[in-house]
């Protein structure tokens, strides 16, 4: 089955998340799938199963299921959550913490390196953990500022955890892994990455955090579907305002400004929608002391 498909989290959903119980279930017949799902099923060897997990597990990579501790809430509240997470590195501590998505373009202008190299900084320093997408462009940027100002930061993937992709990110991927951060995929562990594969993750990026913040985008930027997941998931959406209106590289962020999103001039804009508390000052100097 795909890893998002929606079929297999209603199933789960069924028994609390907990696949034993849910294989079970199907086994004596209680939960019923259609031809189509029991040829997808019988295709999944128990021997490839155990492959997959001992080579994780001899490579520092954890298996996460929906009912695992350290599944993040946020991700698993979203429709169809991903059934099954890779990880590296930490994922854990998620809940009850700001939790920032950023992403754009991967062909940025020098102002939008300019804009990330400035808020993504004041966000860490509050204590904000950052998500995007290990792309080039914008998404390097975001990770590099998160690691150099000592934040946490997680990268999440469109292809498998031991695929390089791109590869002038390899390292980059190491060090978010180093630097506390995680780096997750919900594909198997060699899966080649894909159009639509990417597509898929960015409901994840969006997934993770309480607000997704747009830098710099073009009308068909990537970065637009993880806004669309985001609103979707029911959480905020922000964006840079265009240093130049008639800029094509600036045309989606200025389509999230007039459906609705909210502008950021600053790194407070995010901070006082998102906690939604007249105590902001005294956040800011309780994570900073």
């Amino acid at each position: 089955m795909q890893p998002y498909n929606r079929r297999t989290v209603e199933i789960l959903e069924q028994f609390d998340y907990n696949a034993e119980k849910a294989a079970t279930a199907i086994r004596d017949g209680k939960v019923l799938l259609s031809e189509e799902e029991k040829q997808r099923a019988n295709k999944v060897r128990r021997g490839a199963v155990r492959e997959v997990m001992k080579l994780c597990s001899d490579n520092g990579v954890k298996i996460m299921t929906l009912d695992d501790e350290e599944y993040p809430s946020l991700l698993k509240n979203i429709d169809n959550p991903p059934i099954v997470l890779f990880c590296a590195g930490e994922l854990g501590g998620l809940d009850g913490t700001l939790t920032v998505s950023a992403v754009g373009t991967r062909t940025p202008s020098s102002y939008g390196i300019s804009v990330t190299k400035r808020i993504i900084p004041q966000l860490t320093k509050v204590g904000t953990i950052i998500t995007s997408g290990l792309a080039v462009g914008i998404d390097a940027a975001v990770h590099r500022s998160c690691i150099d100002n000592g934040g946490r930061t997680i990268g999440v993937l469109g292809c498998g955890i031991f695929v390089n992709y791109p590869a002038k990110n390899a390292g980059l991927k190491q060090e978010i892994v180093e630097s506390g951060g995680a780096v997750i995929s919900e594909l198997l562990p060699f899966t080649k990455p894909s159009s639509e594969y990417f597509q898929h993750r960015n409901r994840i990026i969006s997934g993770l955090s309480l607000g997704t913040l747009v830098l710099e985008a073009g009308e068909k930027s990537g970065a637009l579907i993880t806004a669309n997941h985001a609103c979707e998931q029911g959480r905020e959406v922000f964006f840079i305002p265009p240093h130049d209106i008639l800029s094509p590289s600036f045309m989606g962020v200025a389509a999230l400004g007039r459906d609705g999103a909210t502008p950021v001039y600053s790194y407070t804009d995010i901070l006082y929608t998102l906690l939604k508390t007249a105590d902001l000052d005294e956040f800011i100097r309780r994570e900073l002391s």
